[in-house]
Formats: C-alpha cells, structure tokens, sequence
C-alpha cells in the first residue's frame, strides 16, 4: 500500500513539475490564399454578424443563440454565444483593434477557461490575398492549463483551417 501511495506522489509531482516547464503561450495559426481584394475580404472579417456565415462553429449546433452589442462593425462590437454542445460551448467576443483592410482583432472571453486573443490578418498576394488566423493565450501557472496547451494546435488547428476554406469558399462564390 506504501508503494501505490509513493508511486501516485511521484506521478503527481512529476505532472505538477513538469506541467510549470512547460510553454506558457499558446500560438495556433493557419492561413489560406483567396481569389479576392483585401477590400472585399475585410468586411467579413470586421463584422461579427459576418463571421458567423464562414464560422466553423456556427454550423455545429442550430440551436445556439447569438447576440450583439456595440456597433454594427468594427471596435466595441461584441457576440455573445451560448450552446450546450460542448464543441461550441459559450462565451463572448469583441473586436478590439481594426484596420482597414489588413487586419481584425478581437478578444475571446470563455468565463472560468479564460481568455484569449484571435487575429485574422490579410497580405495582399498579387491579385489575390492571404488571409491568416492566429490564435494567441498566455496560460496562467496551473499546470494542468499548460498541458492542454501542447494539444491546442491539434484541437484548433482544424477548427481554423475548416473556417479559412469557408471564408475562401464564400467569397470566391460571390465573384
């Protein structure tokens, strides 16, 4: 019985140990290359009424209920959102820098998980843009927040590349 209890110490603290050297920044980015003007592009991505037209989530659960605040685009305009699926969960957004035609930021707000910044950037490519969506948290000092961090690439990275082709399928449709 001592030895099952020293072992499940010894585990525990590794975890914990190792769990505070891990990296305490989470950086997800994927990009795509779409057949369109920066100026077209920006719309969709400063306006949060927009976004839920290519959002991956937004098609995940019909139920879920969305509401906005602030104006119409742009800093200060905020989404609330609130499902009971779990890969949609609930929370809040709001944009909180804007560029013209270059660049959206906003802050993401998850109640008790925390939060985080997303910014999705357009760099002119000849007659087409790029469009990249970086996802940015500084995880705090629980151990546990830090190995989740490791997995957040594999469990956002798709959820970003399947928006980006929606965003590029969208706007290519629409010549």
């Amino acid at each position: 019985m001592k030895i099952l209890l020293k072992i499940l110490v010894t585990i525990i603290l590794l975890f914990v140990i190792v769990g505070l050297l891990l990296p305490s920044r989470v950086l997800v980015e994927r990009s795509v290359l779409i057949d369109a003007p920066a100026t077209k592009i920006f719309p969709y991505l400063n306006d949060l009424r927009a976004f839920n037209r290519w959002s991956p989530w937004a098609g995940r659960d019909p139920n879920a209920t969305y509401s906005f605040s602030g104006p119409d685009s742009g800093v200060g305009m905020r989404m609330r959102w609130y499902s009971e699926q779990p890969d949609v969960g609930s929370g809040s957004q709001e944009i909180v820098t804007s560029v013209p035609g270059k660049s959206v930021t906003t802050v993401l707000d998850f109640g008790e998980t925390g939060q985080a910044r997303a910014t999705l950037f357009i760099t002119a490519d000849g007659v087409s843009s790029r469009v990249t969506w970086r996802f940015e948290e500084e995880l705090s000092w629980n151990p546990l927040h830090r190995w989740i961090g490791l997995a957040m690439d594999s469990l956002l990275g798709p959820d970003y590349e399947q928006g980006l082709v929606n965003l590029k399928s969208l706007l290519e449709a629409t010549g």
